[in-house]
């Protein structure tokens, strides 16, 4: 993430439960806070949000050597970020 103003927040150990994630700079002013949650496979986990009522609006996205990030909209209208882990990311 070298390119962003991007800070991290980890609020535990990494072997719990807990909340981690970072902090960015507002690209714009009406952008809200979104939560991103941590996926296994984010190709299958976007096939379930499709086939239950949400929308791709940022589609899967590779961080180089990082991982994949992607964004959906639920039935409500929130918009929720899924990231993968893989190193392999290109």
């Amino acid at each position: 993430m070298e390119s962003e103003e991007y800070w991290f927040a980890i609020t535990g150990d990494d072997n719990e439960p807990g909340i981690n994630g970072a902090i960015m700079k507002r690209k714009h002013p009406e952008q809200p806070v979104t939560n991103a949650i941590s996926v296994e496979n984010i190709d299958l986990t976007i096939q379930q949000i499709n086939e239950n009522g949400g929308i791709v609006v940022v589609e899967k996205t590779p961080i180089p050597e990082k991982g994949w990030l992607a964004f959906f909209k639920d039935p409500d209208d929130n918009i929720h970020g899924l990231w993968q882990d893989d190193k392999k990311a290109k």
